[in-house]
């Protein structure tokens, strides 16, 4: 596991980003555009394309709350990764991606914490790190080629989710919108431990300097 997220089993708020989403249920991708206060999902699954900004991934913990705003505790990819604050805190992964311009063409967060997303990204960052040395300067250009149905059975019912598979299909200088920033840390408050009873018996990652070049890698 190059990036240290165990997706075998469940392991702050920041500046507001366009998001674009994997539904691991589904296999399929969505951008999701906001206009006026109201989000509208647009399916750009049959051409998912982007630059993934590998070098300033982050690991650690998010929140997704039906009704709240997500909430992260992530460090930068080789940093220690501390506990979850609370017990609505899963491993995850979170990074910026550019789509491209089929896919609309700008900056996105991608943040998940669904096993199946975590081991298909797993894979696809050791195929980053086996290419980088050989591109220095330069990040993935990613399609998602095809997904393994992955089935799971719990409480008498079965289940199927998707694992996302990816191709790096080229590599392209560092867009000039693509550019990492601080994010604030997480709102959430630790959660106290519990109460002992007695036993019955006995930092800012620097990015890479950015070109204009090959910023419509489409």
């Amino acid at each position: 596991m190059a990036l240290g997220v165990n997706y075998e089993s469940a392991v702050g708020g920041g500046d507001f980003l366009p998001v674009v989403k994997y539904n691991a249920k589904a296999g399929r991708w969505s951008r999701v555009d906001r206009d006026n206060g109201s989000s509208e999902e647009i399916d750009i699954t049959r051409n998912f394309k982007a630059v993934f900004d590998f070098e300033n991934i982050e690991v650690g913990h998010i929140s997704f709350v039906a009704g709240q705003a997500p909430d992260f505790s992530m460090v930068p990819f080789g940093d220690r990764v501390p506990p979850p604050p609370t017990s609505n805190h899963k491993t995850g992964v979170r990074l910026l991606i550019k789509l491209s311009p089929d896919c609309g063409g700008d900056v996105r967060e991608l943040a998940s914490v669904a096993k199946a997303f975590l081991g298909g990204i797993d894979r696809l960052h050791d195929d980053y790190e086996a290419g980088a040395k050989a591109n220095a300067g330069k990040l993935p250009v990613v399609v998602m080629s095809d997904t393994l149905p992955i089935t799971s059975e719990g409480k008498g019912q079965k289940s199927t989710n998707y694992a996302p598979v990816f191709t790096i299909e080229k590599w392209v200088a560092r867009p000039a919108d693509l550019v990492a920033s601080p994010r604030g840390p997480s709102t959430a408050k630790a959660e106290a431990p519990a109460r002992a009873t007695p036993p019955s018996t006995g930092s800012t990652r620097a990015s890479a300097p950015f070109s204009n070049d090959d910023d419509d890698f489409g």
